[in-house]
């Protein structure tokens, strides 16, 4: 691959992209070609010697079984068909993600989606403008809507949808790169695609105007609603709740923190309803103001 010059247009030339990836989360990326979309996507997890990649529904759709590609450059550029086994996505709230499925074990790590807030520093690689893969140093301006919007600098462009955003203390992932909004870069932290998984229904903040998809052109086969395999009950694309050496923060008893976990998710489920009616009956709380909506809780752990 030649990285000699910058591929992107002279209005992205002084952006700091990064030819070499910038922590070794970033080995774990691919491009992925929907028909005549692409975007980014990573691996987060194995089962079964199959590989799970996970990147936006509206990059690969939202069509249960519908087959993308994934090339890995960081695997000598190795392509592989990948389907879809589950997605969210939504017109109306902040969901926008998908789960893929290789029917091999690709030979690149897999890094694991963590249910804590973003902090500190963050990276991410992928392929704006469908070229690449380049790495970014972010740096985080607000997370909003009770935490489920990041927003960073530098801004993010096409192509780079479905990317990871990788923490430079632990490298596991915290957010999916999804959105331009505004100047900025933005994405859902990992932590509100976690509920949305858990409670398998398209709940969250109402989504706001002024957000744009970052795919190169938008994926067809891209429905409202949530998408699975009847046999999924779980995947091992999780830090603390499906690794079992994993101890959860602050050491003890990681069945006593998983079941602390799952009490806590109940709690955010009842509060659902409030949560979204206040987000829509909250007009002085516009999407740039960087307030929350006034819920009377919390969204997340």
């Amino acid at each position: 691959m030649d990285t000699s010059t910058f591929p992107l247009a002279d209005e992205y030339n002084e952006v700091n992209y990064s030819k070499e990836p910038l922590g070794p989360s970033s080995r774990s990326c691919c491009r992925i070609l929907n028909s005549g979309s692409c975007g980014s996507g990573s691996i987060v997890g194995f089962r079964d010697n199959k590989t799970i990649v996970l990147t936006n529904a509206h990059v690969a759709g939202t069509k249960i079984g519908h087959t993308v590609v994934c090339q890995f450059p960081y695997s000598s550029n190795a392509k592989f068909n990948a389907r879809v086994i589950m997605a969210g996505y939504s017109d109306k709230v902040m969901m926008d993600w998908a789960v893929l499925e290789i029917d091999e074990k690709v030979n690149l790590p897999a890094v694991k989606l963590s249910i804590d807030a973003p902090e500190g520093e963050h990276y991410t690689m992928g392929y704006p403008k469908c070229e690449g893969p380049w790495g970014q140093r972010l740096v985080t301006q607000q997370i909003t809507h009770n935490g489920v919007v990041w927003r960073w600098q530098p801004n993010s462009i096409g192509g780079q949808s479905g990317s990871a955003v990788h923490s430079f203390k632990d490298n596991t992932q915290r957010g999916l790169l999804t959105w331009s909004w505004g100047g900025d870069g933005a994405g859902q932290t990992t932590r509100s695609i976690w509920f949305q998984y858990l409670n398998r229904a398209v709940i969250g903040i109402v989504k706001p105007e002024g957000l744009i998809e970052l795919a190169d052109n938008k994926a067809e086969f891209l429905e409202e609603g949530f998408f699975a395999e009847a046999n999924i009950t779980t995947l091992p694309i999780w830090a603390h709740l499906d690794d079992p050496v994993t101890p959860p923060p602050g050491g003890g008893d990681c069945k006593a923190f998983r079941e602390q976990i799952l009490k806590l998710a109940e709690a955010m489920q009842q509060q659902v309803g409030k949560l979204i009616e206040a987000a829509r009956s909250t007009p002085e709380n516009t999407p740039d103001s960087g307030t929350e909506p006034n819920t009377g809780g919390t969204f997340g752990l």
